[in-house]
């Protein structure tokens, strides 16, 4: 009896043991299975793959600078141009009628300059005369005073005689009249010396503001230029006339010089706004000269694929059409994003020695980010939720979702790029699926 009922407890343990073990190996095989994906840490230099657009590199709208009628179109649109190359003339009546009366106003006010130049050698001329004059009038006052004098001496000397009875009452009287007119004459040089010393005195001179001068020649010339004055302004004033009609010839002339219109620069003729014989008002835009030369590739990047771009950026540039591959750095980011899109323009230079590569052509473009180093690359079907640039995702550890929260560093071509919260090795969910819940148990395959 004891050795049934110890077999009958034998038989219970090892039904209980092996329940046990099939009860294990059944909830295993039950986890709920989850694709995963593998980090690992791993060295990167990124590239963005981009499209672009060639478009020009400059562009110079050619304007009227004149109004004027067009009669010599010498261009079409598509045109090759070289710089100084003649590209329409137009005509303006009003201009050349103007340059006329500006000729005759120039012939003019030469002719008065001529003249008031003769003007003042005549002056000068009368000036001398008068200072010549003036000194004779003083060499006839001065001799009229020695007259008188002998006159005098003769008239004491006579009446002395003429109380002895030497000389005749009548000869004192001639005498004396004599003297009398001698006196008369000195009074009227005298006078006229006075008139003809107006303008030619020392307080003249020193009103006008010169120091008189002491040396005769000197003083000469200062009396000279004091009495030319007035011609000499004469001179100015037709100098100034004359120069002023000559600018009015000049812009003129220049008037009509801008009635030609010829390339600023090198190029094509892109867009043609005026036909021949067409009337064109002053700076309305005649055409648009296209640079090709140096055309630029301009990428539109969006906000989040801006990081570690910058100017200087080297970038790989294709032209598929034309079998054409470049190497160049950015030249230009625009520093305010487009506000319909949201994206940011990058200029690109490119060579077009040959002028094949043509505007508007596709153009493919790798350009090589700042942003390298050792970054965990998690694709995006990873993500559970995102908020800017974090991200939260389920994480299998030890067979147990876990939900992670990690900072996205750059993205990239469809794959997240983060530095730090990640271990290598560590797995991470897929694709997870809406009936997943934190803290399952899971199998990761």
């Amino acid at each position: 009896m004891k050795l049934n009922f110890a077999k009958i407890i034998g038989i219970c343990a090892a039904t209980t043991i092996a329940f046990g073990a099939c009860s294990k190996e059944n909830s295993q095989e039950n986890l709920a299975q989850v694709k995963t994906f593998t980090a690992r840490l791993t060295p990167h230099s990124t590239k963005l793959k981009a499209f672009g657009t060639v478009t020009y590199g400059k562009k110079n709208d050619i304007t009227a600078l004149v109004e004027g009628t067009i009669y010599e179109l010498n261009v079409k649109e598509g045109d090759k141009v070289k710089k100084g190359d003649v590209l329409l003339r137009m005509k303006n009546i009003q201009y050349e009628i103007q340059r006329s009366e500006n000729q005759n106003q120039v012939n003019s006010a030469a002719a008065s300059l001529e003249s008031s130049k003769n003007n003042l050698t005549k002056t000068i001329l009368n000036v001398n005369s008068q200072i010549m004059s003036l000194e004779n009038s003083r060499l006839n006052l001065a001799q009229k005073q020695d007259e008188l004098c002998l006159v005098n001496e003769t008239l004491e000397k006579n009446e002395t005689l003429f109380e002895v009875g030497g000389v005749s009452k009548q000869d004192i009287a001639q005498m004396r009249l004599n003297a009398q007119g001698t006196q008369t004459e000195i009074e009227i040089l005298q006078k006229k010396i006075q008139i003809e010393e107006l303008g030619f005195r020392d307080e003249d001179l020193i009103l006008a503001g010169y120091i008189p001068s002491d040396d005769k020649e000197e003083r000469r010339n200062q009396l000279i230029e004091l009495n030319t004055r007035s011609a000499q302004l004469e001179i100015e004033i037709a100098k100034v006339n004359l120069q002023n009609a000559r600018e009015n010839l000049k812009s003129t002339n220049t008037l009509i010089e801008n009635l030609t219109v010829r390339a600023s620069s090198d190029g094509i003729v892109g867009v043609l706004n005026f036909e021949n014989g067409e009337h064109v008002m002053q700076n309305e835009k005649l055409m648009t000269i296209v640079d090709v030369s140096s055309p630029y590739t301009i990428v539109s990047i969006q906000e989040k694929d801006m990081q570690g771009i910058e100017i200087g950026s080297e970038a790989e540039l294709e032209v598929s059409s034309l079998n054409d591959f470049q190497r160049a750095k950015i030249e230009f980011i625009a520093p305010v994003a487009d506000m319909q899109t949201g994206n940011f323009n990058v200029k690109i230079p490119m060579k077009n020695d040959d002028n094949k590569i043509k505007l508007g052509m596709f153009v493919r473009c790798s350009i090589q980010t700042k942003k390298s180093g050792n970054f965990f690359i998690l694709p995006e079907s990873i993500v559970l939720k995102r908020d800017g640039n974090r991200i939260s995702f389920y994480s299998v550890q030890n067979e147990i979702l876990v939900i992670k929260n990690c900072i996205v560093d750059m993205e990239r071509d469809g794959n997240f790029f983060i530095e730090s919260g990640i271990s290598d090795g560590e797995k991470i969910v897929e694709n997870p699926s809406s009936a997943l819940r934190e803290g399952m148990h899971v199998k990761a395959i």
